[in-house]
């Protein structure tokens, strides 16, 4: 009896897992709308009212029942090259931009008024950390990933110097004065590679964060001592990487490039807290 009483010990959590997945409470989040025909092969953001569909040089502004409202566009590519994503912050729509896939990287921050469809402000970047992907603001400073490719990375003699392990996420403070930054975890470098972090969010402090393609959101976490996140957990979406957003209910929006929709997921269990 001792023994059979020791294994069930064991196996108790195991057999709660299943029976947990088996009732439907898997972890992660479902999808329960999406939008599709929507301009985004980019990213998307949100706020109360409306959410923004955004690709290389376009954003567009959709009621919440997806009827297209407005649009901002830039034809020259000197401009406005490659927007990642974007996140509406105190009545502003900020949206990372890059140069990318041009060599040397360089990056800036485009801000627009999303109630007039609007560009209102930049934050040049330059040529400095890489590609800026996404913007997230923290308490009192704001957080900037800056990534780099194993399949556009600098070169120099033919061969790749700057590659995947060259990300890292920059903090700044509200005047956009570098104060530290962080570079990821080796075995988080290993699965996002070929590419980088494409999307990304910050709650209760911690980042939230896709790649590429992946159906996941990888969760960082900041380091006791040193300069490398921790990574510490991901979670299953129903869409492949690209910029993300989270509204003011706790719903998780994404895209699909391939089928061009715009997606809205709810929370299982695990979901990002509110």
């Amino acid at each position: 009896m001792r023994i059979v009483s020791t294994l069930l010990r064991k196996l108790f959590p195991a057999l709660c897992g299943v029976l947990f997945c088996s009732l439907g409470f898997a972890q992660g989040y479902r999808a329960v709308q999406s939008f599709p025909g929507v301009i985004a092969n980019q990213g998307v953001a949100v706020d109360d009212q409306y959410f923004y569909g955004i690709s290389n040089a376009q954003i567009t502004k959709y009621a919440k029942n997806g009827d297209s409202l407005a649009t901002w566009k830039e034809k020259d590519p000197q401009l406005i090259r490659h927007f990642d994503g974007g996140i509406v912050v105190d009545g502003l729509l900020y949206c990372s931009h890059s140069n990318f896939p041009e060599i040397p990287m360089a990056s800036s921050i485009e801000i627009f008024d999303p109630e007039k469809m609007e560009h209102v402000g930049t934050v040049s970047f330059g040529i400095e950390y890489g590609s800026c992907t996404w913007i997230v603001p923290g308490e009192d400073c704001w957080y900037v990933c800056f990534a780099h490719y194993d399949t556009n990375g600098e070169k120099a003699a033919g061969e790749v110097i700057r590659d995947a392990s060259w990300t890292q996420i920059i903090q700044y403070d509200k005047q956009w004065n570098r104060l530290q930054g962080w570079i990821l975890p080796k075995e988080l470098i290993e699965e996002i590679r070929p590419m980088s972090l494409s999307g990304g969010l910050f709650v209760d402090g911690k980042f939230y964060c896709t790649g590429h393609d992946a159906q996941k959101l990888f969760i960082l976490e900041f380091p006791p001592y040193g300069m490398r996140l921790r990574w510490t957990g991901s979670i299953d979406i129903p869409f492949k990487g690209q910029g993300i957003a989270l509204d003011s209910d706790g719903f998780l929006w994404g895209i699909d490039r391939k089928t061009k929709q715009i997606i809205k997921a709810a929370a299982r269990t695990g979901g990002i807290p509110r």
